[in-house]
């Protein structure tokens, strides 16, 4: 039988939640919403995934 223990491997560095201001996301919606605009481009340069984005300019 094998047992699943729920843990960290020792020096995996855990990775916080980033928490962007409402700003922040209002900008960063604007011009992924801007006519021509390259949402991988943007998200690069923000600094953060481009799924990010796309979910909230597609809806």
């Amino acid at each position: 039988m094998i047992e699943a223990v729920a843990g960290r491997f020792e020096g995996v560095p855990r990775q916080l939640r980033r928490r962007c201001s409402d700003d922040f996301k209002a900008r960063a919606v604007a011009e992924a919403l801007e006519p021509g605009a390259n949402v991988s481009a943007i998200s690069r340069r923000l600094d953060i995934h481009p799924n990010s984005l796309t979910g909230v300019v597609q809806s």
